[in-house]
């Protein structure tokens, strides 16, 4: 049995907190704030994360807080117009073994922080972490008090404390996003009077309405009582926070909402307050594990992605079950080193490929009004009779051309990449180690 101390309560630090509590392990998570998570907004669960909640037996207590997808739309912002949608076909998705769901980000936080004091893991709230001495494994608190572990785990987010002890101040280097993420909540209470939005309260869609250089996707969450709304505009050169727990007035100039059809306008402002992030693309970092062997980064710590993404909590639960696979493994304390070692080669290329994924299809419906935007558009709606098709009556090189780079996301299981590592070379290695330490 190891000792872990998580450094942040995130959803990525509490999956792993649990997952390695339940695989045999001595857990405690430190976080800076009281332990309520107040975030109201809306996450993706795609089918690479469904699949893994499922695993651990968190689907009956996932299945009543989400709401599974059947489409995605896409919406020309200005008119309304259907452009096209992404059918999720009913033979796909049992394929995938899993579900596209929505949920509510502080419903999800909730129920890991539920699971992981249930199997054991401690918490310590109200504790801020200043500095890590990574060849001790000890985590010094502001308050002067040492924490010792055989691992520390880097849960701290975007503006990580962990994160330089393990990088180097000279290896965080990235450019500012020309776009600005902005999260607003609108209830579905509100909507529902209204005919125009009435459907947006019962539709299990995810729609996306793309306008003149910026976008903005919905979807229901919460038992449908709430409307999660993010948009992305351009920031035009000017600074905003990087933040998620800041909310400010809704600013109807900031958004660009004379951008969008009068129904979506209406939509926004039953929203009192909005809450924008801005995002620094950073290249990704060279080392998640410090060459003591004792501290390694999980989750925005590891891989600050561009918020609001259809992969955000996804990335870090397969961390989550990267790690706890790998030391559920019958390796010895003295393999420590080589499992990190293997959890930073097995998850590196994976993050790097879905952050740009990611950067990718945000770009796509952000578009300026043009002859690329054009071609997207005229795109779309070529494709739509094709996209309503049953899956069987698809045209196979549509269906490729559609579906290729979800599938490789969606399809991708942590877990069945750990035993597969195991059984290449990892058994290999660790009983060469044993036999001839150095």
């Amino acid at each position: 049995m190891l000792r872990f101390v998580v450094v942040g309560g995130s959803i990525a630090g509490v999956a792993c907190a649990y997952a390695l509590q339940e695989v045999g392990h001595q857990v405690l998570v430190v976080e800076r704030g009281d332990g309520r998570c107040n975030s109201h907004g809306g996450i993706r669960c795609p089918p690479n994360m469904t699949r893994l909640l499922n695993h651990w037996g968190l689907g009956p207590a996932i299945a009543r807080v989400s709401i599974k997808a059947n489409r995605f739309t896409f919406r020309d912002g200005k008119s309304g117009e259907e452009l096209g949608p992404l059918v999720l076909h009913e033979k796909l998705m049992k394929a995938l073994a899993a579900d596209f769901l929505y949920m509510q980000h502080g419903a999800l936080h909730a129920m890991f922080v539920e699971f992981a004091k249930n199997a054991g893991v401690q918490f310590r709230y109200n504790t801020e972490v200043v500095s890590v001495d990574p060849w001790k494994g000890v985590v010094i608190t502001r308050k002067g008090a040492k924490l010792s572990a055989d691992v520390i785990i880097g849960a701290d987010g975007y503006r990580s404390v962990v994160r330089p002890v393990v990088v180097g101040p000279e290896g965080i280097k990235g450019v500012m996003d020309k776009r600005v993420s902005v999260n607003i909540t609108v209830p579905a209470d509100l909507m529902r009077p209204h005919k125009d939005l009435f459907q947006l309260t019962v539709s299990p869609e995810w729609s996306l309405w793309l306008g003149d250089d910026c976008a903005m996707h919905g979807l229901l969450t919460s038992f449908k009582q709430e409307y999660a709304i993010v948009m992305h505009v351009p920031t035009n050169g000017k600074p905003t926070q990087d933040s998620w727990a800041r909310s400010q007035p809704l600013d109807e100039k900031f958004l660009k909402l004379d951008r969008f059809e009068p129904k979506i306008q209406k939509l926004v402002r039953f929203a009192q307050t909005m809450t924008p992030t801005s995002h620094t693309i950073y290249e990704p970092f060279d080392n998640w594990v410090h060459e003591s062997g004792r501290v390694v980064l999980v989750g925005e710590a590891a891989h600050p992605l561009m918020p609001n993404g259809s992969h955000n909590a996804a990335m870090s639960i397969e961390d989550a079950m990267t790690l706890s696979t790998l030391f559920s493994l019958p390796a010895a304390k003295s393999h420590t080193s080589v499992l990190l070692s293997a959890y930073e080669e097995l998850r590196q290329p994976r993050c790097a490929a879905t952050q740009a994924s990611e950067l990718r299809k945000r770009d796509f419906v952000c578009l300026p009004f043009g002859p690329e935007q054009q071609a997207r558009d005229d795109g779309l709606r070529d494709a739509r009779a094709r996209a309503l098709l049953d899956w069987d009556d698809a045209e196979e090189e549509f269906l490729r051309d559609t579906w290729e780079e979800y599938i490789d996301l969606f399809a991708f299981d942590a877990r069945e990449a750990v035993e597969d590592w195991w059984t290449k070379w990892g058994r290999l290695y660790c009983t060469r180690r044993c036999q001839h330490p150095e």
